[in-house]
């Protein structure tokens, strides 16, 4: 068992003595913040028990981003693995786990697709859209079922609206960009249209692109929220899956619903419901003509009902239920289908006056790979009133996408038998706040993986072949300081270390063994005198198999009246790297725009 795990379960055992010592001190002076991802109903800030990023939409606004998926990799702990620039293909990684290892959620419903895990990265929200990105770390599969090994990604919409806005951007590589919100009020349903696209003809052969999003979200008072979005992108894909010029088109249609059934003054239930559908269109060489052409539709409805209940300050329940089922049409994949259930629970307790636990316990049945059981227990308490002591232990499982169990092509193969890969996870830490204005974190991690799913092979003439390795041990460190300034601002410094041991293997991996040791980053979103503003981002990572590099992306922005303008610099360095094997990353890529509106 992982050392750190290890030490998360004597910390967990030693809850009720810190809460003994605890009640003597008084209550820790911070201010409370909610965060929506780091259990099953809202916790004040002061009493998280797990490590958790937020980046708000004022932060993001000063950053050089185009998408969501480039808001992540200004996100501390996050590994964003691109194989292309502007979040035309990425691959999210947490703590080492792999790009099918992260759940992403749109407020808080899974839209991982069962085809790839490669398709994760098709977030379905334009980046006008988006109130906050919370990323919890470590296993979560007590909260939202498959896939939280290494974390989680929720993106937050903006349920009451964003302002109206347009925008225009233009740049190196025959960039052109633009997007526009338009807000509409009448009586209690608040009505808000995004639209958003991006096209560019690249910076290498056959690594053109374009992007199209659109979005609707419907606020009936402040119970009812509908949401509809649809994201479309096409793009050259030389290299990204073998050495063939490949081309891919990818869609993804997400209709959702929130609603609050009930709130009394100890019970509050709300329901959620959903359709996913995501297309892929697939031609691995294009170079070659009447070569086959690969299309993949999958669908996923969900549905949930979780019910909370209060007695007094010191206890809160939560219960819930969720079902759905997922399912495939495809020319190379053939048609499958799954379905889902899943029962969950768990207890916010406090012991005293500075500790709380947080015991917590879930079970997904699958009509395909039976049932997993996914308990899970974390603590925090405050040994002083500027220090905050946390642990956390629990355990995370993955099934097999359609993709690892049915695919062939020239160079990859699925194979039918795989079986559902597990994982249990720990972690230790503290925070320290002397004021409202500082916040440092440390924190040591742990995680045994069993049966994980990788694409193998042998010899560089093999297929890559997808089969269920041997056991994969995870163990780092990570160590972070942010300084809230004035107007939202803040400067951020994170340093993350990884290792991961497998054992001897006498074959090459294709993604699982691919991890960053080290990652360095500082970040600055700060406005300036005069109208300006900036968001800097110095990055340094060394991967495990020794590549090294630098990345320094930069906005400068400047208000104007009711308009803002800016420049954005990405890799101003011109750094020559690759994130994934075989596969360029940009050189020096600058664009500037203007912004009309907006907030």
């Amino acid at each position: 068992m992982s050392r750190v795990l290890v030490l998360a379960l004597v910390l967990l055992s030693a809850a009720p003595a810190a809460a003994q010592s605890s009640r003597q001190t008084g209550a820790p002076p911070v201010q409370e913040t909610v965060v929506v991802t780091a259990t099953a109903s809202p916790v004040p800030f002061q009493n998280l028990a797990r490590s958790v990023v937020v980046l708000t939409h004022d932060e993001i606004a000063r950053l050089p981003v185009q998408s969501v998926n480039e808001v992540l990799r200004y996100a501390a702990g996050v590994d964003v693995r691109a194989r292309g620039p502007l979040g035309v293909q990425d691959d999210f990684s947490l703590r080492g786990a792999a790009f099918g290892q992260t759940l992403v959620l749109v407020d808080g419903l899974p839209i991982n697709d069962a085809q790839s895990g490669h398709h994760n990265g098709d977030i379905p929200v334009p980046l006008d859209d988006i109130d906050r990105v919370e990323i919890l770390f470590g296993p979560g599969s007590s909260l939202y079922g498959a896939d939280a090994f290494g974390g989680t990604v929720n993106i937050i919409t903006r349920h009451q609206g964003a302002p109206d806005q347009v925008q225009f951007t233009a740049g190196a590589y025959g960039l052109a960009a633009g997007n526009a919100v338009v807000h509409a009020d009448r009586g209690d349903v608040h009505e808000t249209v995004s639209f958003s696209g991006t096209r560019a003809s690249g910076f290498e052969p056959d690594r053109d692109f374009q992007t199209l999003s659109a979005s609707a979200g419907t606020a009936v008072g402040r119970h009812t929220y509908l949401f509809v979005s649809h994201l479309r992108k096409a793009f050259g894909a030389y290299g990204f899956y073998g050495p063939a010029p490949s081309r891919e088109w990818t869609n993804q249609t997400l209709v959702s619903l929130d609603q609050q059934l009930y709130a009394g003054r100890t019970w509050r239930v709300t329901a959620q419901t959903s359709y996913r559908t995501h297309g892929d269109r697939f031609l691995y060489d294009d170079s070659i003509p009447g070569f086959p052409l690969n299309v993949h539709r999958t669908h996923e409805v969900q549905a949930q009902v979780k019910a909370a209940r209060t007695w007094g300050p010191a206890t809160r329940l939560t219960v819930g239920a969720a079902g759905g089922g997922d399912w495939i049409h495809s020319n190379n994949l053939g048609d499958h289908r799954y379905g889902q259930a899943s029962l969950f629970a768990e207890l916010q307790q406090r012991l005293g006056t500075r500790t709380v636990v947080y015991p917590g316990l879930r079970v997904d049945h699958y009509s395909n790979f039976g049932t997993s059981w996914s308990p899970s227990l974390s603590v925090s308490t405050w040994v002083s009133r500027t220090v905050k002591l946390r642990a956390s232990a629990g355990h995370a499982f993955r099934i097999p996408t359609f993709t690892e169990l049915y695919y062939s092509d020239p160079s990859s193969q699925g194979t039918p038998t795989l079986q559902p890969e597990r994982a249990w996870g720990g972690e230790a830490g503290f925070d320290w706040m002397p004021d409202a204005r500082w916040l440092a974190s440390a924190t040591l991690f742990g995680r045994q993986d069993r049966n994980i799913i990788d694409f193998i092979r042998r010899s560089a003439v093999e297929k890559w072949t997808a089969a269920n390795l041997r056991d994969v041990s995870t163990e780092g460190l990570q160590l972070s300081v942010r300084r809230f300034l004035a107007a939202g601002a803040l400067v951020q410094l994170q340093y993350d270390y990884l290792t991961e041991n497998a054992g001897a293997v006498d074959y090459q991996s294709e993604y699982v063994l691919d991890y960053a040791r080290h990652a360095f980053s500082g970040v600055a979103s700060v406005p300036l005198p005069v109208g300006f503003g900036l968001g800097q981002r110095v990055a340094w990572t060394r991967r495990a198999d020794g590549r090294h590099y630098w990345v320094v992306d930069t906005r400068l922005s400047k208000r104007v009246g009711q308009a803002m303008v800016f420049v954005d610099g990405t890799n101003l360095l011109d750094s020559r790297y690759q994130e994934i094997h075989g596969v360029d990353m940009p050189g020096r890529w600058v664009s500037a725009g203007i912004q009309v509106g907006g907030k």
